[in-house]
């Protein structure tokens, strides 16, 4: 299979050379000096630059770097002032197989003040090998790094890259410290039922339900006891959970509710419908409107009636979801009534811009694509004076609306780019790339003209950028030291990802411009380029010999 897979990628870029435009590609000396250059200039920030800026040094050498990078990584985990940059440097050590990195690693874990940084640099250890695992148990045996822990791995991104090997050892730390209240704050606690849920802690079930009952218990803790409930899918907890509906605290309510949908245990239909009618907390009703989504047809009635009738816009949006979630012909007329009752055009535009925009995605999945056409023009005319204010705060939720009506009817591009507005048509193209990707590449360039207004261009150009060829390195060269960090980072990401030769001095100079910020995205870029480069080459190089796949793969293993 991997034979086939190597074969394939050979023919594959045989074939692009074939069909692109001649291109030629640096020597290794010449890459390894732009990436010396990028290195250096790094380097530089991470002595020089703002914390933010040191931030985004290290970011990007995690991002792009080899071995050469250990140096000025270990050198921010071990002496930057910011502890989000010493954090972030022990996470990115994890990638390094280096006797520098674990011995700085090894430090920060036992010394440093931080109790995240330490636990970062314990998991960064525990990554390289798991005969570090000593450093994880003494870190789970004390109280400042069980709570940092916790608090980390309750996120289920951060959980992924802790070794599922140690999960005993942190189920096991954090069910016997959740009782101590002395300890742990309800923050920390509520981390550690989270974080067990998240490990498929079937075992502490008895402990989420004592903690959910607990009167005394935090509201805060007991909120995240009924959302351990729901992820563990613990079905006798049903009754548990609906009891709690008929508390007056509201964050205890909104997990309860949280947790009941995605139990879908039916007997929770009445309570979350009475939630919905007579929850004195908008965010209350909204959880139980979406709640409710999970019980099929039998729910429909209660959620067109909150679509109507509720006081609140956002109560209404989480009604609307779940009627087109739920879809069919009665889901349709509801929606179709509410459009049809003018709540829209006289509720205030602050309060109801994502209950419009909503709307239209509703309509765009209930099969009303054509319908939603008509009213995306009929709201940009309505709201044309306030558009600048609009795009420059929701846009992403503006591309995101108008790119699902678009998936269904495509004849609104044609009409949001023909607009008489720049907005909406940098609204257009944004929606367009989001929907055609690469198959609108003439579109955008014909878009990027100098006289084109520089929000529909910015589009244009980071719609082109991930479809780039060799021949647009010229196009985007103008481009890189533009004012706008979108369309800076448009332009190097087409050299970095896309460029040949002719890259390689443009990288070089716009590394050496007076903003921090574009020499950061530069180094950046052409860390990416010449990590592709020495691949492209070597792949070159090795199958220049008429080798079969397997050699072909010996030869890049070395």
């Amino acid at each position: 299979m991997l034979s086939f897979r190597i074969t394939l990628l050979l023919v594959v870029l045989s074939a692009s050379f074939a069909l692109a435009q001649p291109a030629s590609f640096p020597s290794t000396d010449e890459v390894q000096q732009l990436k010396q250059d990028a290195l250096r200039i790094l380097g530089t920030i991470l002595h020089d630059g703002s914390e933010s800026d040191r931030l985004g040094a290290v970011n990007a050498l995690v991002r792009n770097g080899g071995q050469e990078v250990v140096p000025l990584l270990t050198q921010a985990l071990l002496n930057d002032r910011a502890p989000f940059v010493r954090r972030a440097a022990a996470e990115g050590l994890a990638k390094y197989r280096s006797a520098e990195a674990v011995s700085a690693l090894r430090q920060t874990a036992l010394d440093d003040e931080i109790p995240s940084i330490r636990w970062a640099s314990g998991v960064a250890l525990v990554l390289w090998s798991l005969d570090e695992r000593a450093i994880v148990v003494r870190l789970l045996q004390e109280s400042s790094t069980l709570a940092a822990a916790a608090v980390s791995l309750q996120d289920s991104f951060n959980l992924q890259k802790f070794p599922t090997a140690l999960w005993l050892l942190a189920q096991s730390a954090f069910a016997n410290a959740f009782s101590d209240r002395d300890t742990y704050n309800v923050v920390e606690r509520a981390a550690m039922l989270k974080a067990l849920a998240h490990m498929n802690t079937v075992s502490v079930t008895p402990l989420l339900r004592q903690a959910l009952n607990a009167l005394e218990e935090d509201p805060f803790v007991r909120g995240a006891a009924a959302f351990a409930l729901g992820v563990l899918d613990v079905k006798e907890a049903g009754p548990d959970l609906i009891a709690t509906l008929d508390s007056d605290l509201e964050a205890l309510q909104l997990a309860a509710a949280r947790a009941l949908g995605r139990l879908g245990d039916t007997r929770a239909i009445a309570p979350l419908t009475k939630l919905l009618k007579e929850a004195r907390v908008a965010e209350v009703r909204a959880a139980a409107a979406t709640a409710l989504a999970s019980f099929g047809t039998a729910t429909l009635s209660s959620l067109a009636q909150s679509l109507q009738t509720d006081a609140s816009p956002s109560v209404r949006q989480a009604a609307l979801q779940s009627l087109a979630t739920l879809g069919g012909p009665e889901a349709t007329r509801s929606v179709l009534a509410f459009i049809g009752s003018g709540y829209l055009q006289n509720c205030d535009p602050n309060a109801c811009s994502n209950l419009a925009l909503d709307t239209l995605v509703a309509l765009a999945k209930l099969g009303q694509g054509a319908l939603a056409v008509l009213l995306v023009s009929a709201t940009l005319n309505s709201v044309r004076d306030s558009l600048p204010f609009l795009f420059l705060f929701a846009e992403s939720n503006l591309v995101r609306a108008l790119s699902e009506v678009g998936r269904v009817q495509p004849e609104l591009f044609n009409s949001l780019l023909n607009d008489s507005s720049p907005f909406v048509r940098a609204l257009g193209v944004s929606s367009l790339s989001n929907v055609q990707s690469c198959l609108a590449r003439d579109t955008f360039i014909h878009i990027i003209t100098p006289k084109e207004d520089t929000f529909v261009r910015r589009a244009a150009l980071e719609g082109l950028s991930p479809c780039a060829v060799y021949d647009d390195i010229t196009l985007f060269v103008s481009y890189l030291t533009d004012r706008d960090r979108r369309v800076r980072v448009a332009g190097l990401s087409a050299l970095a990802q896309h460029g040949d030769t002719r890259a390689v001095a443009p990288l070089r100079s716009t590394m050496n411009v007076e903003s921090v910020a574009t020499r950061i995205d530069a180094a950046d870029a052409s860390l990416t380029y010449a990590v592709r480069i020495m691949k492209l080459n070597a792949l070159l190089n090795c199958s220049s010999a008429r080798r079969t796949p397997d050699r072909v793969l010996a030869c890049l293993e070395r």
